[in-house]
């Protein structure tokens, strides 16, 4: 047996080696593509968001498009875990109703989801609204903004053969109702409402209807217009000469901009905030496409 004072040699050599190797970090799984703080994001974790979000495969984008969608994830990813640092939080039986709700969702991702709701519901109620002075003001300044071109407001019926929609020309003519017409046989996502589109201005639809539609009067109805596999009528019920919207008109207009804006400009120095206290690499040399996003690179993991 070796004497201790030949022995004290190694075991201090041991016992350094045992600080050095605990003083380093946990090595970094290797499907681990970045970390937000002290949470490591996958690249299944990505694909996945890329599929419930995108509805597309990560090999189907471009190195820019996947960046910037990975950005994105990343920068929900801070605001969730800065939420939960701040102490915002969402009892389970609400995360568990939310997971019942949604098929296919998981429970990190509902509870990410609604901590960045709840985040964002404070910082609306912390921006509050804008006064009725600063919304007179917005409207004294940006009269460019309100001034409305000629607009005409208009119903359709759309169907895919010529024969069917001469019979509904005819029927027109007789004085039967457009409505109930379209209801009854119109292709369009509108037809239930009775093929209302609503107001449009010069340059929101294709030239061939514009041209009709403009040069009729309310109550008329275009003759039958045909496009490569389908066949139109148009009805109009108002007409708008060009003008500008009045101040009563624009004020909620002017108040949920001028709110957006603010919430908007709050939550770009939120984002500022949560990425300087979570600090987030993203490890370039695990991801299957160049990088080229906005986030600090990792490439020596």
């Amino acid at each position: 047996m070796l004497p201790y004072r030949a022995v004290r040699p190694f075991l201090a050599a041991a016992l350094i080696l045992s600080l050095v190797t605990c003083s380093r970090k946990p090595a970094t799984p290797p499907d681990v593509v970045a970390r937000v703080g002290e949470r490591m994001i996958t690249l299944a974790d990505f694909k996945r968001y890329l599929e419930r979000n995108a509805g597309t495969e990560l090999a189907q984008l471009q190195p820019e498009v996947a960046s910037a969608v990975l950005d994105q994830y990343l920068e929900e990813i801070v605001l969730s875990e800065y939420a939960a640092k701040t102490g915002v939080e969402v009892p389970a039986d609400a995360i568990a109703t939310a997971v019942r709700t949604d098929a296919g969702a998981t429970v990190v991702e509902k509870k990410d989801e609604m901590r960045r709701q709840r985040l964002l519901a404070n910082l609306s109620a912390e921006t509050g609204e804008p006064t009725d002075q600063q919304i007179r003001d917005y409207y004294d300044q940006h009269q460019a903004e309100f001034r409305t071109g000629e607009e005409v407001k208009v119903r359709q019926i759309l169907v895919n053969e010529e024969s069917l929609a001469n019979e509904i020309a005819a029927k027109l003519k007789k004085g039967a109702s457009f409505e109930e017409l379209s209801a009854e046989h119109s292709r369009a996502a509108n037809a239930k409402r009775g093929g209302e589109i609503g107001f449009v201005t010069r340059g929101e639809l294709p030239k061939m209807f514009e041209e009709e539609i403009f040069a009729l009067r309310p109550g008329q109805i275009s003759s039958v217009i045909r496009t490569d596999n389908s066949y139109h009528l148009f009805k109009v019920e108002e007409h708008r000469p060009p003008g500008t919207m009045t101040l009563e008109t624009a004020f909620p207009v002017i108040r949920a901009r001028l709110q957006e804006e603010a919430t908007r400009a709050r939550m770009a120095q939120l984002v500022s905030t949560a990425r300087k206290e979570l600090p987030t690499a993203v490890l370039t040399k695990r991801l299957p496409f160049r990088y080229s996003g906005a986030f600090p690179k990792s490439e020596n993991e």
